[in-house]
């Protein structure tokens, strides 16, 4: 197989195409002989570049453990295990991520649906950020809950949920969200105020430092009656590469949620109701495309 309009300009997401790859091939496994051909070949990429690859999945690896869907063995072997929900949020994240082998590839992958997807996915991993007892609920309209469609009205439904008094700053009816997709709160048994509150903004744009100004911390302090400044939240289906420029601009003003974290909350248990239909009717045009060129 060749990809003469296929893009791979990071080695993260190389070893995004080579997660990719194992999930749509048969028998879903590769030597590193193999692999590295196949990089050159398709991609124009040589070994060396390909092995920082592999070393980028064997990170995912020694951080997630068994969560990561991916056996690796550096010098021997790269396998694909595992067909369990947290494996179809890992192919999910994957998809979605912006540069991926099925963004460029398949083009047409309905952006309403895939930005749902990653609220969705977000919703049931935020739910864990405090641990036992956390709870998180989608804020971004249009909401699979019952979330009034004015937004200040909305601010009063969330209020609710939350366990908090609306704020007194003004709502303008006309926004949507205020930037925040989900949030995220750790209640206390003794039913008081005064408990951490999360709003996230999830993203699956290729440019991520102008998303964190989305959440404007101060208006949502107005809206809400907190008694705490809330945490603010950037999710993104993607990797950063390990102490690069990126992920150290963006972690001084936010708190990065990327897909290695997102699937370790995941892990901590919890609600799993996402609809993963579009993950697999991706997959398989995915896999329909690979094979017919």
């Amino acid at each position: 197989m060749s990809y003469p309009d296929i893009e791979v300009q990071t080695v993260e997401l190389l070893a995004d195409w080579i997660e990719t790859t194992l999930l749509v091939s048969s028998p879903g496994s590769l030597s590193l002989e193999r692999l590295f051909a196949m990089a050159e070949e398709d991609l124009n990429v040589s070994s060396d570049r390909a092995s920082m690859a592999v070393t980028v999945m064997y990170r995912r690896r020694q951080v997630l453990g068994d969560l990561y869907p991916f056996e690796v063995v550096l010098g021997i072997a790269v396998k694909h295990v595992g067909t369990a929900p947290l494996t179809l949020a890992y192919k999910s994240l994957l998809f979605l991520t912006p540069g991926s082998l099925a963004r460029q590839l398949l083009g047409d992958l309905h952006i309403g649906d895939m930005g749902n997807l990653l609220e969705d996915v977000s919703e049931s991993a935020l739910q864990n950020f405090w641990g036992t007892g956390g709870r998180a609920i989608r804020f971004g309209f249009p909401s699979r809950w019952d979330r009034p469609r004015e937004f200040d009205q909305a601010v009063v439904w969330l209020a609710r949920r939350i366990g908090l008094e609306p704020g007194r700053g003004y709502r303008p009816p006309r926004r949507r969200d205020g930037g925040v997709d989900v949030v995220a709160w750790r209640p206390f048994l003794d039913g008081r105020s005064g408990f951490p509150i999360a709003l996230a903004q999830c993203t699956i744009q290729a440019e991520t430092f102008t998303k964190t100004t989305d959440v404007d911390t101060r208006l949502w302090s107005s809206w809400l009656a907190m008694d705490t400044d809330p945490l603010s939240i950037l999710v993104i289906p993607s990797t950063i590469r390990r102490a690069g420029p990126e992920w150290n601009q963006l972690s001084t003003v936010v708190t990065v949620v990327d897909r290695i974290r997102l699937i370790e909350l995941l892990g901590r248990g919890g609600s799993t109701e996402v609809d993963y239909t579009w993950t697999v009717d991706t997959e398989a045009r995915l896999r329909d495309s690979l094979d017919a060129s």
